[in-house]
């Protein structure tokens, strides 16, 4: 009878809407989310596959370890998954230097051995496409351009992050509310954005007094619906001029 109830349960395909992840070429790297609810199977097999490619495995997670001996070549080395991924149920995937040919639609499934369920469809956009702002150390504040479409749902999250050494929270908010409980210090009263941002879609990013310090990359990060969208900023503060 359990055999019987997990091949009913592996031939059912959810319809989960498509997920779309936009990141810049360049980054060190993305993620491909991908959980799951259900039961896992006697001798689970994780696959994550782009169907355009030829062979068409990006990624496989056995119950032991990683199977990658059919492997397209272009993800040599670039992939991976949580290595508590069946435990968890937290199949998503993380690769690693994305470039623009990573583009295309990614599908993540879990199979028995003899039939398999398609868990999630993911899309992925990777842009050359990176904003620079310049600024003397001496200015008042600066602002971090930030744009998509108008009227976004009031669930939207919006996270600003500093993506250089080691991820830092820059500003954060979400359910129409600031939340800065995990913000990093150097932040701390100098970052803001508009009040009105989910109606206009400017979810740029205000930070006073800017120094050297603030040099560096920085990913505006928009959780809207099913949708995560990535732009990246890089901000250069030139220090005082000399004067005599």
């Amino acid at each position: 009878m359990k055999m019987f109830v997990v091949f009913v349960i592996l031939l059912h395909v959810s319809q989960h809407a498509l997920v779309v992840v936009e990141v810049n070429e360049g980054e060190r790297s993305v993620l491909l989310p991908c959980q799951y609810s259900g039961l896992i199977p006697v001798d689970p097999t994780v696959t994550w596959t782009r169907n355009d490619l030829n062979p068409k495995s990006v990624h496989v997670r056995q119950e032991e370890t990683d199977d990658i001996t059919g492997q397209n070549q272009r993800y040599s080395g670039r992939t991976s998954m949580r290595p508590d991924a069946l435990d968890t149920l937290d199949f998503s995937l993380t690769v690693r230097k994305p470039i623009k040919t990573d583009s295309g639609n990614y599908t993540c499934s879990i199979s028995d051995g003899r039939a398999e369920r398609r868990l999630r469809d993911i899309q992925l956009k990777v842009k050359d496409q990176q904003v620079e702002v310049k600024v003397e150390e001496e200015s008042n504040s600066v602002i971090l351009p930030c744009k998509t479409k108008p009227d976004l749902p009031e669930d939207t999250t919006v996270e600003w992050t500093r993506s250089d050494r080691e991820l830092k929270i820059v500003h954060v908010h979400a359910n129409r509310s600031d939340h800065l409980k995990k913000q990093d210090n150097l932040y701390c009263g100098r970052a803001k954005m508009n009040e009105d941002l989910l109606r206009t879609g400017d979810l740029s990013l205000t930070l006073k007094y800017p120094t050297e310090r603030d040099t560096g990359g920085y990913i505006c990060t928009i959780y809207r619906d099913r949708d995560i969208l990535r732009q990246k900023v890089v901000l250069h503060v030139r220090g005082k001029r000399c004067r005599f």
